[in-house]
């Protein structure tokens, strides 16, 4: 009986360790599927990351670029309308320039020849001929004058006239002129009533309306290119007075 009891007993110690052991070894190899999960997890999680990051290089280098391509395109495309613009200014200041100079090269031309008729009207009368004579020839220097100051007037370029105005120097020298040949052109309406000849008479008005019409002519000119905003247009007005 005592055999038996002693023969149960270790069978059940013996049933205890090997629960035991056994439980441990399924917690090694729980903690070791763990550890392999964990790794695995970690390697998957790291090749997603890694394949985010590239994505948003990617990403970053596909924006930079078409953000470079976009401000090239920008710059290129400001450039061609700086250029655009550049032209269309200088070929308004050539056609400008041409159209003044067209035009005062046909005042020139009438004023001349209102002058050579002048000349022959003063020949013809001996009386008031030397009167004639020195208004005429005065009106073709000053003609010169004129056309000379207009051209420096009309040269000055946009930029110069935003900052410091137009060339007052040269307009109020050229109004000066201007009032010079109203007050001979006076004294030529003056001698015409003297005249005796009627058809005299008639060349020399149509010579006045001549001179009249090429001086109303350039003070429009003058006139026109004194307006515009300019920034120290009028200190440099004040100092051309």
């Amino acid at each position: 009986m005592k055999n038996k009891i002693l023969i149960l007993t270790i069978s059940i110690i013996i049933s205890v360790l090997a629960a035991n052991v056994y439980a441990v070894g399924q917690q090694g190899s729980d903690a070791a599927t763990g550890t392999q999960a964990q790794q695995q997890t970690q390697t998957a999680n790291q090749g997603e990351d890694s394949q985010i990051q590239m994505q948003n290089q990617e990403q970053v280098q596909n924006e930079d670029g078409a953000g470079n391509q976009v401000q090239n395109q920008n710059q290129v495309q400001n450039q061609g309308e700086e250029s655009q613009i550049q032209n269309q200014e200088q070929q308004g200041t050539q056609s400008q320039n041409q159209s003044g100079s067209a035009a005062a090269e046909q005042r020139r031309s009438q004023v001349a020849n209102a002058v050579q008729e002048m000349l022959q009207v003063a020949e013809r009368n001996s009386g008031v001929g030397q009167q004639i004579r020195t208004i005429a020839q005065t009106q073709n220097q000053n003609q010169e004058k004129l056309e000379t100051s207009l051209q420096k007037v009309q040269s000055r370029s946009g930029f110069a006239k935003f900052f410091i105005g137009a060339n007052y120097g040269e307009i109020n020298n050229a109004k000066k002129i201007l009032e010079q040949n109203r007050q001979q052109i006076q004294q030529l309406n003056e001698i015409k009533n003297q005249l005796i000849n009627e058809g005299e008479e008639q060349n020399l008005t149509q010579q006045i309306q001549t001179l009249e019409q090429a001086n109303l002519q350039i003070e429009n000119s003058l006139n026109t290119a004194q307006k515009g905003f300019s920034l120290f247009g009028w200190l440099f007005r004040w100092f051309a007075k």
